[in-house]
């Protein structure tokens, strides 16, 4: 899918390495840098992806590699849309290693060409892979606040302080966590339940075979929708529904790897 995403790659390792000194310093500088270079890495991502839409006609998600780098984009680009609202600098210490690694997951896998299959060229395939793969973008945020929280939480369980790391506060990291949960789960929900009307109406088709991708996205909607319930009424306790986001961010890489079987 992409030529030279090594060039992204540079950025976005660049970005990383200033995001983890930011963690340390909390200099303004650094986070100026973080945020240059990610967003360079991300408008040659962008363009990368871009063209590899144009060339092949449909989405780039067709195989494990593509859909990778395609979730790292969409995770950044969550961060950037959300900053103005949460302008949360510190997020960047957990988010750009979370970047990184999904794109050199994709890097690490193989980009074999797959065969085109004629729901690729539809618009539902393009709606359904957005829908899905922004839903997963959420759920990743909302797993690091979660994560944030359980940190938070075990800090003033046991050393009754809040943790000597700058990150958000118990209250904030909840509410984040509660915001990205709950904005990503209707996305998901309705990109997965396009993918269950397509194959009712077309599950008869040699090219449509489910498989992992399905189970992996039904035990993560199933997962992540108790913990929406928990955040709606009030009535899971916020560690455990802190523990149910970070399950169902679990259960998403199982999605992303049930391309290969689908």
């Amino acid at each position: 899918m992409i030529d030279h995403g090594v060039y992204a790659l540079f950025f976005y390792v660049a970005a990383m390495a200033f995001a983890l000194l930011y963690g340390g310093f909390r200099q303004r500088v650094l986070f100026i840098l973080t945020a240059a270079f990610s967003g360079v890495g991300f408008a040659i991502q962008a363009w990368q992806l871009g063209a590899a839409w144009s060339e092949f006609g449909a989405p780039p998600a067709s195989n494990l590699h593509e859909l990778f780098q395609l979730t790292s984009w969409a995770v950044l680009a969550l961060f950037f849309a959300l900053y103005p609202v949460t302008r949360s600098k510190i997020l960047v210490f957990f988010l750009m290693p979370l970047v990184n690694l999904t794109y050199l997951a994709g890097m690490m896998v193989p980009n074999t060409p797959v065969e085109a299959k004629p729901f690729y060229f539809t618009a539902w395939f393009a709606v359904h892979i957005f829908l899905l793969v922004f839903g997963i973008a959420f759920f990743f945020v909302s797993f690091l606040y979660a994560a944030i929280f359980i940190m938070q939480d075990h800090s003033l369980r046991y050393r009754h302080a809040p943790s000597h790391l700058p990150i958000p506060s118990l209250e904030e990291a909840e509410r984040w966590s509660a915001r990205l949960l709950l904005a990503g789960y209707p996305l998901f929900t309705i990109g997965m339940f396009s993918s269950i009307l397509y194959g009712v109406l077309y599950g008869n088709r040699k090219d449509y075979r489910p498989g992992l991708l399905e189970g992996a996205s039904v035990l993560a909607w199933l997962v992540l929708g108790m913990a929406s319930y928990g955040w709606l009424t009030a009535k899971v306790h916020p560690r455990r529904r802190s523990w149910l986001v970070v399950a169902g961010a679990a259960f998403s890489v199982l999605i992303i790897l049930g391309i290969i079987w689908h």
